[in-house]
């Protein structure tokens, strides 16, 4: 291609490209989906087709992320619904296009390797202050923030922001242990930086997140105590790989003690409020709040009296979350171990009454934004659950139905699945064989992305996805990868509990990393630095 003489001399616009898909990952899906056209044609326009090529075909591990992707494909022979496949290929295109490309082409240089990390550790810190800002009203939304994950308004789920910002953690630690020259501010501010990215993820109350960096910071330390030189360091990385597992075992231990649900009490039918009023007792309904029973020991007479005197909203109509304010308001006396009547509202907080309004139901769930309130959550979820409870809108006790419907399809359909676009419509059909109480909207994909494959394909198809995450390790350890091996443990962890193929942000991300520092980091580099760990 003559007319581009300069262009096949240099990487320009792929690695233009690559900034584009790094800066947009965390926050834009439209420059996510336009800068991975823009890096396709990058392929063609640079020319050398035929040496890209032969290095994408004698690149193993290029090939076989390809293969997921091809078998998305292959599995539009045995689906009904191809437009619902054909939808799932165009979301997993990143499988196809960022392998090949980035395989193809020739590695970045130390510079342009670093810059991208750089650009991608500034695109989820950006991210994360925008999120911050609309947490605390500096930026407006057209309704009040609730849950926290209504804060993520830049298109991209609270799910994967968690992924990139673990990502962005390890990077940054990554950058500050190279053999680049750095001053002691600018080191300052790299661990400024990263402090700020791990407390992020206990603002947005990620257990995966936090979960996921945890597990890495224990290899790490592993890593140090079988490798490093130093006796001391090596002692001091032994006792924290101890301690740190047993501090989160006790600690989880005492609060599952601390804070399950004691048995339900005893129900005396004779008491009446201090008012002389009757209470009403509903038998038939063993909800709980922490422990206590939510339909015993209900006056609404009397509720409604103080309450329409505390709150411009009345008693008989719905909270900003449009539930029912009686609904609620009883819930959370309930949580307090109050009797549900006039006295007991009147010992309610101004605070309290707000929270009623906005529709929180429970006193340990008043404040958006805390870890502990998010444990607290999952508990009640899984012991309502365990009871017989719904568990529509609870994502962990969600998760466990999906997980059923999941296994019972690749029971009926072992060898080769449903096929790529028959997903939505097997599952369907099991949810309504399982009897589940998921309501409609509810009742969706398995949320695990290892299942999601055997269910789409079978289980000989989960076993080349297995082999395909497993087969760079090897190499990756021998080289001592860190970028990658940190990378893999977030991707391989994350799809236990996310299809994290199944969007487009996840396919890129896991397409985008996977290529980046296994294709187009410079080996000298690695070799560089992989003595600093």
């Amino acid at each position: 291609m003559q007319i581009f003489p300069r262009l096949r001399q240099s990487n320009y616009l792929f690695f233009f490209g690559l900034c584009l898909l790094v800066a947009g990952l965390p926050v834009s899906l439209f420059l996510t989906s336009l800068s991975q056209f823009f890096i396709a044609g990058s392929f063609f326009l640079e020319g050398d087709l035929s040496t890209k090529i032969k290095r994408y075909i004698s690149n193993r591990s290029a090939l076989l992320l390809t293969g997921i992707w091809l078998l998305h494909v292959a599995g539009l022979l045995w689906t009904t619904d191809i437009q619902e496949g054909l939808k799932d290929i165009r979301i997993k295109l990143p499988l196809l296009i960022l392998p090949l490309v980035m395989s193809g082409s020739a590695p970045l240089s130390t510079k342009q390797f670093r810059f991208i990390l750089y650009l991608f550790v500034f695109s989820v810190f950006s991210g994360s202050l925008v999120s911050i800002a609309v947490l605390n009203g500096l930026i407006p939304t057209k309704a009040p923030i609730y849950d926290i994950r209504e804060i993520f308004i830049l298109g991209v789920s609270h799910i994967r922001f968690a992924l990139f910002t673990c990502l962005a953690v390890i990077v940054v630690g990554w950058l500050m242990y190279t053999r680049e020259q750095k001053t002691f501010g600018s080191k300052l501010l790299l661990s400024a930086l990263m402090l700020w990215l791990s407390i992020f993820l206990f603002i947005i109350e990620s257990i995966t997140g936090i979960s996921i960096l945890i597990i890495c910071g224990l290899l790490f330390l592993w890593y140090n105590v079988i490798r490093h030189q130093s006796k001391w360091l090596r002692f001091a990385s032994a006792v924290l790989v101890i301690a740190i597992p047993l501090s989160l075992f006790f600690y989880l231990k005492n609060f599952v003690q601390t804070y399950s649900p004691a048995p339900p009490q005893e129900l005396d039918f004779t008491k009446k409020t201090n008012r002389g009023n009757a209470y009403f007792f509903d038998t038939t309904n063993t909800q709980v709040e922490n422990g206590y029973r939510v339909y015993a020991y209900v006056c609404e007479y009397e509720m409604r009296e103080e309450w329409n005197k505390r709150s411009s909203i009345p008693f008989d109509s719905l909270d900003q979350r449009k539930q029912p304010v009686k609904s609620t308001l009883i819930r959370f006396l309930a949580s307090k171990g109050e009797t549900k009547d006039g006295d007991a509202v009147l010992r309610l907080s101004d605070e309290e009454v707000h929270s009623i309004e906005r529709g929180i139901a429970n006193v340990y769930y008043e404040h958006i934004s805390s870890i502990k309130s998010r444990l607290l959550q999952i508990l009640w979820e899984y012991h309502e659950y365990m009871r017989g409870g719904d568990p529509s809108g609870h994502s962990v006790t969600q998760r466990l139905e999906f997980w059923r419907a999941a296994a019972a399809i690749i029971a009926d359909h072992p060898w080769t699945g449903v096929g790529t676009g028959d997903m939505p419509e097997a599952y369907g059909e099991e949810y309504q064989k399982m009897n589940t109480q998921l309501m409609q909207k509810y009742r969706l994909r398995a949320h695990n992305q290892y299942l999601a494959i055997a269910v789409a394909f079978g289980i000989p198809a989960l076993i080349y996805f297995l082999f395909t995450l497993f087969y760079p390790i090897r190499k990756a350890l021998r080289n001592q990868n860190i970028l990658f091996i940190s990378f893999w443990v977030i991707a391989f962890f994350s799809m236990f509990t996310e299809d994290t193929l199944e969007t487009q942000a996840g396919a890129t991300f896991v397409a985008l990393f996977w290529s980046l520092f296994l294709f187009s980091s410079d080996a000298a580099e690695i070799e560089d630095v992989k003595n600093q760990f």
